[in-house]
């Protein structure tokens, strides 16, 4: 599902505020025994291909949801089941052809299993919101958002977060803590200043926090790109004319994110003459030179692919100079 090198659809341009989402199902039963169909969308942009089942080959002492292996095209993968890990239980007189989400991200492939895929919708992610309490309860608190896929609005496209989804069912592995030797490999001494974060996933958000605070930075934190503006506003409002980098020298912002995604939020501060001046880094699941070109194009002046912890922090001290 790439694009060619170069060639982006107009909805993966910089600032549209819109994504393509692939949209998969899964099948399971309500406690009355009546059937349940639940939408959910991923980023095209993570998506490599879709594939029907392949041979399995289970790995000894893992969550059953995450217990396999597969060979995609040459290339060993590990391979998650989302239904199991979710407890869903399909109807039992029902043919389910499973197919498989590659995905890359995180500077990793990983195979997710699912009941079906619909199709491809374009999306905006100001018509996403978050989650009620009971959706999030019943998706381990999972979801970032919500919307409506029909005019209806009785049908409901609820957004993963995957990253959290993913390393949990043991997918991927990224490292939570740092040294403190390569704390100090950045300098001889901690950093200083409050960076502002920005992403819709609890779990990057907590990584970043510890990684920053361990670092010596003061951290505020935003769950989309929407508040985190408000909170720039804010300090604007309050601090007259001084500048807002005496404030905050850092912003560090995720891409998929809704009510305004980071893309969008950055060419915000980018066309603002009194926020333009902080540095704003682009922290994403999403790797890929047409997507480091898109950061570019909005204004930010770092790219970095989650979660090498040292390499953020090799960045950030630079940015902070």
């Amino acid at each position: 599902m790439a694009q060619s090198a170069g060639v982006l659809p107009e909805v993966l341009k910089v600032g549209t505020n819109e994504m393509e989402l692939v949209v998969f199902r899964m099948f399971g039963t309500h406690p009355d025994g009546s059937p349940e169909v639940l939408d959910y969308g991923v980023n095209v942009a993570k998506v490599r291909e879709i594939i029907p089942m392949p041979g399995l080959t289970k790995v000894p002492d893992m969550p059953v949801y995450a217990e396999a292996l597969a060979e995609v095209r040459g290339e060993v993968i590990p391979i998650v089941d989302l239904g199991k890990w979710m407890k869903v239980i399909p109807p039992a007189n029902m043919e389910i052809r499973l197919k498989v989400i590659v995905l890359e991200m995180l500077g990793t492939t990983v195979g997710m299993i699912v009941h079906e895929v619909e199709r491809i919708r374009r999306i905006k992610w100001d018509q996403i919101k978050p989650p009620p309490a009971l959706m999030q309860a019943k998706h381990s608190g999972r979801l970032t958002g919500v919307t409506k896929i029909d005019d209806e609005g009785e049908s409901l496209l609820l957004i993963l977060d995957l990253e959290s989804v993913i390393s949990e069912m043991g997918g991927m592995v990224h490292k939570q803590e740092i040294a403190l030797e390569e704390i100090e490999g950045v300098g001889k001494k901690k950093l200083k200043g409050t960076v502002l974060i920005a992403d819709d996933s609890s779990v990057a958000r907590k990584i970043l926090k510890d990684t920053l605070e361990n670092a010596g930075l003061h951290v505020i934190e935003a769950i989309d790109g929407k508040q985190a503006l408000e909170i720039l506003n804010d300090f604007l409002q309050r601090i007259g004319n001084q500048p807002i980098t005496d404030f905050v020298q850092l912003i560090i912002s995720d891409v998929e994110m809704p009510e305004m995604d980071g893309l969008t939020f950055t060419k915000n501060v980018k066309n603002n003459p009194k926020l333009q001046i902080i540095p704003v880094m682009i922290n994403t699941s999403l790797s890929g030179e047409e997507n480091k070109e898109k950061a570019k194009g909005v204004g930010a002046e770092g790219y970095m692919v989650k979660f090498d912890v040292a390499k953020l922090l090799t960045e950030v001290s630079k940015l902070l100079k």
